[in-house]
């Protein structure tokens, strides 16, 4: 059973290293002032344009994929002039060290439709936004990798394992948003962005109580737990099991080619986010913003609870002389079909319904954020300097971000900035921003975590280089069409950006 638990383990590891957690936005884009979309992380900060345009084709698209605890160099090293995998006996290594209380495999993607902002008039800044998100994760408890990690027992002895943790949530919604921010006086902005979501799908699962008990005879798993499920289907499973769930998927096909059905709302929901940003003094700003307020509300859905309480003890005492033909022959799909048999007796037995299904809708909430940042300048706003922290609240959990920035602007065409994760950094990677102004055109390039050490990977007799230490990645693209230049204002404008 230990190896078996150990072949799941390197799977498992293998899933999280390829794909990090952190708030999906760019955390070196606070220092990049160029970037017209920037109000995203707070809707305080107001553009330096007097107007941008965002169209599919020239778009505005951010994605993020990865894992908050572990890296490539977590799971292969060179010791002694040796590469080899820190779970080899040889190693020195404690590969469970690498783990947080709880790791989050997470994937989101935001993708603008159209986007509009101008400045008015009368004052403040006004955006219009459509964007489309997907926003999916899973929750590993560190006591999941303790168990794999450690075979029946830890160190200490116990052999009971707290998987609570354990979770997944998902969904994709599209967003319409109106945004004002306004300046206030040489010290404060304001902003608030409200925001008009419609539901295309959701799943989540989530533990209200899961304990493994694990020895030489048995493994053992209780617990209780819900599933919510939304979509655009036709009809939800009846209640929680196996069969139950499997006839409903192979009843109710996607058609992913009916547009008109899949952006047919399962859900309306509110959201929005609210920003402010102070200058004490002339070259110091101080930013916070609570973004992703909000929630949907699935018309088209249902929650079940469900029960785990099953016991693997083995597949009993197999012989021989069952699994050989006529001929004498040992025949291994047999015992094979004999062994996937017991294992699906368990699972199907082990699960079952907590009550019956409901289907009367219910609410998921987005992935809320607090942003905060300092920001000093220096020689006239050429040079800045800055502090970031991003608390995330996923699934009921608090995940968090400390970045540290510099930027330089040159010319007024020009930005670059360049960061670092204190929590995440992993003491090698770095965060890159460039700003470019070319005509009509306003370039944004960003990415945290970019990956300053390489490991070269022999395959098909060639050698590819692989980051050693990247958790994952964390990015920024933008083309956008941009009118007006705040540089080119009257000298009480221009002083009244350099604060």
């Amino acid at each position: 059973m230990k190896k078996i638990a150990k072949n799941i383990m390197v799977l498992i590891l293998m899933a999280v290293t390829s794909v990090s957690v952190q708030a999906q936005e760019v955390s070196t884009t606070n220092m990049l002032e160029m970037a017209p979309y920037r109000h995203y992380i707070n809707p305080a900060f107001e553009p330096i344009t007097d107007g941008y345009f965002y169209i599919p084709a020239l778009s505005h698209l951010q994605l993020y994929a990865g894992n908050n605890s572990l890296s490539m160099s977590s799971l292969i090293i060179n010791q002694g002039g040796k590469t080899m995998w820190t779970l080899n006996p040889e190693s020195n290594v404690n590969l469970l060290d690498e783990f947080r209380p709880n790791t989050l495999i997470r994937a989101q993607v935001q993708a603008p439709i159209l986007g509009f902002g101008t400045r008015l008039k009368k004052g403040g800044y006004l955006h219009i936004n459509i964007d489309a998100n997907v926003d999916a994760g899973v929750g590993l408890p560190r006591d999941l990798f303790r168990f794999a990690l450690g075979g029946m027992t830890d160190l200490n002895g116990n052999n009971a394992f707290d998987l609570k943790g354990l979770g997944v949530n998902a969904q994709a919604y599209l967003s319409l948003s109106v945004g004002y921010s306004k300046q206030v006086n040489d010290h404060w902005t304001w902003g608030l962005n409200v925001k008009l979501l419609d539901g295309i799908a959701h799943a989540n699962m989530k533990q209200n109580e899961l304990a493994l008990n694990a020895s030489p005879e048995a493994w053992s798993l209780q617990g209780t737990g819900n599933i919510s499920l939304a979509g655009p289907f036709e009809s939800y499973p009846s209640e929680f099991s196996v069969d139950a769930i499997s006839n409903w998927y192979e009843s109710t096909p996607i058609d992913f080619t009916n547009y008109k059905k899949l952006l047919t709302p399962s859900g309306i929901g509110l959201a929005a986010d609210l920003g402010f940003s102070y200058k004490p003094i002339k070259y110091l700003k101080i930013s916070v913003a609570l973004t992703d307020i909000g929630a949907i509300r699935w018309m088209k859905g249902c929650t079940m609870g469900y029960k785990v309480n099953g016991t693997f003890d083995g597949v009993g005492t197999i012989n021989y002389s069952d699994y050989v033909d006529e001929n004498g022959n040992f025949n291994g799909s047999m015992l094979g079909d004999t062994l996937l048999g017991r294992l699906e007796t368990v699972y199907k037995t082990a699960l079952s319904s907590n009550g019956e299904a409901n289907n009367k809708g219910y609410f998921s909430p987005l992935t809320m954020k607090l942003n905060a940042g300092v920001d000093a300048y220096f020689a006239n706003g050429i040079i800045g300097l800055g502090l970031y922290s991003k608390t995330m609240l996923y699934n009921s959990k608090f995940y968090e971000e400390l970045t540290v920035g510099a930027a330089v602007r040159p010319a007024s065409w020009f930005n670059f900035a360049v960061s670092y994760s204190i929590l995440n950094g992993r003491g090698d990677n770095l965060g890159a921003a460039l700003g470019l102004r070319l005509g009509p055109l306003a370039i944004t390039l960003a990415a945290d975590y970019v990956p300053m050490t390489y490991a070269k990977t022999p395959i098909n007799d060639k050698n590819y280089p692989i980051p050693y230490k990247m958790q994952g990645v964390n990015m920024e693209l933008g083309i956008g069409i941009v009118w007006g230049w705040r540089h080119k204002k009257s000298k009480d404008v221009e002083k009244i950006e350099n604060l």
